[in-house]
């Protein structure tokens, strides 16, 4: 079941290298992994893909790489996107150009600080009309309305700065829904215990019951990774005082 379907990854992974082409722009790289085993999104499983990951590097620093973690993390909120979207971080520019496909998004938003990511991207992609790129800081843009808010620039880490960029982009923006990366994993990563006295968006717990659907019925449910839970018990508290 999509995305956890190895086939899926790998056709995305190719769909994206026909068009991301390696490439370098003041200090951020674009380049294909040298490795092709991948662990995934909820799970740890190092498998071989025929496909090596595209990544995005800011010196040695790695961003994001457009791999099974990428593809199965960003599902649900893909599936979600629709009317006016707004994005925090524009990256390969993964995210952007699934939800562009979608007739339910009519007009993309994309704020992102670094114009030598801008101009990769451009390189790659090319202008669409759905598409509009802000250079600059998206927590200190013109004030907007979108139907549907992601922000992806945690380089696949939870902490406590989820909640603070929640707060202060729903403050600043008129937002209806908000996801970022790695939201269902926080979700389903809570212990019961402390997660029913918590008031948790509606979105949230439903795009985390969908994946798990998806998830326990794929064969790498045995290799669920748990987060810490210390993390996991921090990010839900400070949650807990602003949902």
């Amino acid at each position: 079941m999509i995305p956890y379907n190895i086939d899926y990854c790998e056709e995305k992974i190719k769909e994206y290298k026909e068009k991301i082409k390696e490439n370098k722009k003041g200090n951020f790289t674009i380049k294909y992994s040298e490795g092709k085993e991948f662990d995934g999104y909820l799970y740890e499983h190092k498998q071989i893909l025929k496909e090596s990951p595209i990544e995005l590097y800011e010196g040695e620093k790695l961003w994001m790489r457009i791999s099974p973690q990428e593809i199965q993390g960003a599902f649900e909120s893909i599936k979600r996107a629709e009317g006016k979207v707004g994005v925090l971080g524009l990256g390969l520019g993964y995210f952007v150009q699934e939800i562009a496909k979608r007739d339910q998004v009519i007009e993309i938003v994309v704020y992102e600080m670094s114009e030598e990511i801008i101009d990769l991207y451009l390189e790659n992609f090319g202008e669409n009309p759905k598409i509009r790129i802000v250079k600059g800081d998206g927590f200190k843009a013109k004030r907007e309305n979108f139907d549907f808010f992601y922000v992806d620039i945690y380089e696949y880490k939870l902490t406590t700065k989820v909640v603070e960029d929640y707060v202060k982009l729903t403050k600043f923006h008129d937002i209806v829904e908000y996801s970022f990366f790695g939201v269902e994993s926080f979700i389903l990563n809570c212990p019961t215990s402390e997660i029913i006295w918590v008031y948790i968006l509606e979105e949230w717990m439903d795009m985390s019951k969908d994946l798990f659907t998806r998830f326990n019925h794929s064969e790498y449910i045995e290799y669920f990774s748990p987060m810490e839970e210390n993390k996991v018990l921090e990010v839900l508290k400070e949650f807990g005082k602003v949902l």
